[in-house]
């Protein structure tokens, strides 16, 4: 049993689902000398120091698509984008059935069109009537010219006949009046009527305007290029399933999310007793399961100031951690299992035995050295890894000492 040094850092979790198979650092290559027992080698180098964890994948922005907000009429999902989809910005990605705004929008299309013939009638109608009362206005006016004349040349007849001359030119005067009062009515008239056609028409429009829009709104365009992801939703017995073609769906419930590809990150969990190692600005070097072959890099971007309890009643606290990914791939899709690498630095210049050399008594750390076999020699660890110990390069334990590979442990 090896004991817990206290002044090396330990940096394992052995424990999480055997994450040491994906350390870089391999085990130094063992071989059985001539006596029958397997060997490996010391060797002087620097142990990058590293903190293992699994994180998910995700973008760093996504945005969230909801159903039109249409109360009246059910939303029912006639298309959808395949799940995994890369869309582009304006991309149809869900169509829900707008046959209900088909008779309203044929209806208010009509009556459009019986407006517009009704207001031309109209202005025709009343530029006929306007011409006519111009007209009447213009003979109005020759008329009462007229009488005035013949009343100029009746000034040495007799009073009578200039006295019936006045009147006539009088009559004239009001009957002037009267067609000009007749034009300027009607011009009112005529815009009241016009007003009264335009408000209607307008009143169509808006109505034609509304249904086009909601119309429009029963197709989800994609606001920003990414992936089409379905959200689960829940159904009244509770139970989460997957938006599908066919399905009617509430107007507040987001159906697609589409995470932005350009920008990525991978979100993992710190245990309590690690949380002081972490820090932001640490690199990270994570791998992923569906392409173990490929590496990527980024740093840790920011860490929860609160643990949470990773399963309900486990007891069990973890720090909810972000790093962000540098560049973009098109291999990096949000849910992906990572594997993640957190750089903690590391010993500069140390003597490296593998892990598999050591072995513990007493609280003390030991390496079995083949030309003192079976006596051990006492090590003092800078630094412990799941697969390599980093001790002090000292005469004691010099590079290139072979070193019996499975040592006895304490309680053999």
């Amino acid at each position: 049993m090896l004991p817990a040094y206290q002044g090396a850092s330990i940096l394992t979790t052995m424990p999480r689902h055997l994450l040491w198979l994906w350390l870089l650092l391999p085990l130094l290559a063992g071989c059985a000398g001539d006596d029958g027992l397997a060997v490996v080698r010391a060797e002087r180098g620097a142990l990058p120091l590293v903190m293992v964890e699994t994180g998910e994948i995700g973008a760093v922005r996504a945005q969230d698509l909801r159903p039109p907000q249409d109360w009246e009429s059910s939303l029912i999902i006639v298309e959808m984008a395949p799940e995994g989809t890369v869309v582009a910005v304006g991309d149809t990605v869900a169509r829900f059935d707008d046959s209900a705004l088909a008779r309203p929008l044929a209806d208010v299309e009509d009556r459009l069109r019986n407006l517009a013939v009704q207001r031309e009638g109209t202005v025709a109608s009343q530029s006929s009537q306007r011409q006519a009362l111009v007209d009447a206005v213009a003979m109005a006016e020759l008329s009462r010219e007229q009488a005035q004349l013949q009343l100029a040349k009746l000034q040495f007849e007799s009073q009578v006949r200039q006295q019936e001359s006045r009147l006539t030119a009088e009559r004239a005067r009001i009957a002037l009046d009267e067609a000009r009062a007749k034009l300027v009515a009607q011009a009112i008239l005529d815009s009241l009527a016009l007003a009264k056609a335009d408000l209607e028409l307008a009143d169509a429009r808006a109505q034609r305007a509304s249904l086009l829009e909601r119309r429009r709104a029963r197709s989800l365009l994609s606001p920003l290029p990414g992936l089409v992801v379905y959200l689960e939703q829940e159904d009244r017995q509770g139970k989460r399933t997957k938006p599908r073609v066919g399905d009617a769906i509430d107007p507040w419930r987001p159906i697609i999310q589409i995470p932005d590809l350009s920008a990525m990150q991978v979100t993992m969990m710190i245990h309590e007793v690690d949380r002081h190692r972490v820090a932001a600005g640490l690199p990270v070097r994570l791998r992923l399961e569906a392409y173990p072959e490929a590496e990527f890099t980024g740093r840790i971007e920011s860490i929860a100031r609160l643990a949470v309890e990773l399963e309900t009643g486990s007891g069990v606290r973890a720090f909810p951690t972000v790093a962000r990914i540098d560049g973009a791939d098109p291999r990096l899709r949000p849910g992906m299992t990572a594997i993640v690498e957190i750089g903690l630095g590391e010993v500069a210049d140390a003597v490296l035995v593998p892990r598999a050399a050591t072995s513990g008594r007493d609280g003390a750390w030991f390496v079995y050295p083949r030309a003192d076999w079976p006596r051990p020699l006492q090590v003092r660890p800078l630094a412990v890894t799941p697969m390599t110990v980093a001790v002090a390069a000292d005469a004691e334990l010099p590079a290139g000492t072979e070193l019996v590979a499975a040592p006895p442990k304490e309680e053999e």
